[in-house]
């Protein structure tokens, strides 16, 4: 009778018990805070494991670009996120820019070639999670073995090739990439590219890339003083050309770079969809949209 008891009262009064369990739920939530705590680590933790990371990732760029015989043909992008992300320098996104810019164009599903891949850090975190196969290349072995290393996906295949007399592996991409590389390449070699751009974009497909303005780089074989120098390179190849351009500093020196960015096509229905939606009458003076009659 004192079960029965028991049992009706819960019945007719679950008021006591449903406060009961929630302050068993409150118990155990707490005990599993502090359990997290101390397996994970508070700020002391993280203060001495980003100051470590911060040691490492500069002795990194010391023995890359200052004590190395021949600096690297490549920038490891982590140096750079890192010092976005945790560092107290003005280190500004300015960087990263063509990564956001590249992948507001992209479709679910796309095939994508990124000409000149680096160490693959823009196509694994900006690209691979909306294409369904990336063919990313460049002609330096160190890059492709950094970028198989850190940024592997199994949508991308990175390959060792030169993609001025090598064919692309494969014949049709729905986006192709070539970012901060044109100005390594003579201009006939820049035209030969394009052509063979053109002959891989799918019908409704765009070119992306960037580009510093004005003369920066010893190794640089042609440079570009203005948006319309592009345009005028990319005339020829594309009936619809978006060009807009961005400053800002890099290093500690005050040095100011001007960064070009395009988004070509044959068709424009891409660009279209890319497009911020207007609500002002005025004009940008730092974009450029042109249409070739």
């Amino acid at each position: 009778m004192g079960k029965l008891r028991s049992v009706l009262k819960r019945i007719l009064n679950p008021s006591r018990d449903s406060h009961r369990e929630q302050k068993l739920r409150q118990l155990q939530r707490r005990l599993m805070y502090w359990k997290e705590s101390i397996l994970g680590g508070g700020r002391l933790r993280e203060a001495i494991l980003i100051k470590l990371l911060e040691q490492h990732y500069n002795s990194k760029f010391r023995r890359q670009w200052v004590l190395s015989e021949e600096p690297p043909h490549f920038f490891d992008q982590r140096i750079g996120f890192f010092q976005f992300a945790f560092c107290q320098k003005d280190y500004g996104p300015y960087a990263f820019f063509r990564g956001f810019y590249n992948s507001e164009i992209l479709h679910q599903g796309d095939r994508l070639l990124d000409i000149g891949c680096g160490d693959g850090f823009f196509t694994r975190r900006f690209f691979a999670e909306r294409c369904v196969h990336i063919d990313a290349i460049d002609i330096e072995p160190g890059a492709i073995k950094a970028a198989i290393t850190y940024n592997s996906a199994p949508n991308i295949t990175y390959h060792l090739l030169d993609a001025v007399k090598q064919p692309f592996p494969n014949d049709i991409y729905d986006v192709i990439v070539w970012d901060g590389a044109m100005g390594h390449f003579s201009p006939d070699t820049t035209h030969l590219m394009l052509q063979k751009i053109c002959q891989s974009l799918a019908q409704d497909g765009v070119f992306v890339g960037s580009e510093s303005l004005g003369i920066e780089g010893s190794d640089h074989l042609q440079y570009f003083h203005s948006l319309n120098d592009l345009y005028q390179i990319f005339k020829p190849y594309f009936k619809y050309i978006e060009l807009r351009c961005a400053n800002y500093r890099i290093g500690s020196g005050g040095v100011i770079r001007q960064e070009a960015y395009w988004r070509c096509a044959n068709d424009p229905r891409r660009l279209k969809e890319g497009h911020w939606q207007e609500f002002s009458t005025a004009e940008s003076t730092n974009f450029k949209s042109v249409e070739k009659g």
